[in-house]
């Protein structure tokens, strides 16, 4: 069993085992083809625990990801099940490897760094900032995996 995004079931192929994810990942599957996808595998929903996705919200946070709702709740799940969770979106693959979970890439390989961000002032380039000014996010850590 493994937790899977919307875009392992929108191009799965190959895949023979039973595959988990949570319903909002089915709720990005808007077009026809990407629900025959859904129909060709055994897909079971699940809903993640609030305890594991309390875990990743933070993670998401310290580190500044750009992860969604949905991507957090997926490798939450991943984490509830103790399974790997399948996925080509770098930025989820990341989380996961700060979170120490096992992640597999699908039709991509899995990024080799750990990266995380910190929020500094678009103008001043400073982390402690009162001018206003918008924050934006610069690349903090680069850790190989």
């Amino acid at each position: 069993m493994k937790v899977v995004d919307a875009n392992v079931i929108i191009h799965g192929r190959g895949l023979n085992e039973k595959l988990v994810t949570v319903p909002e990942a089915l709720e990005e599957l808007k077009s026809g083809s990407a629900r025959t996808g859904l129909n060709s595998f055994n897909v079971e929903t699940r809903i993640c625990s609030d305890e594991n996705l309390e875990k990743v919200e933070e993670k998401s946070d310290e580190i500044h990801s750009e992860t969604s709702e949905v991507d957090e709740k997926l490798l939450a799940l991943a984490l509830d099940l103790n399974t790997s969770l399948i996925t080509d979106d770098k930025g989820l693959q990341n989380l996961a490897l700060h979170l120490d979970a096992d992640v597999e890439g699908f039709m991509d390989p899995v990024t080799d760094k750990k990266l995380s961000w910190k929020m500094v002032c678009s103008q001043c380039g400073k982390s402690e900032c009162n001018c206003g000014a918008t924050q934006i996010r610069k690349l903090d850590q680069c850790n190989p995996v």
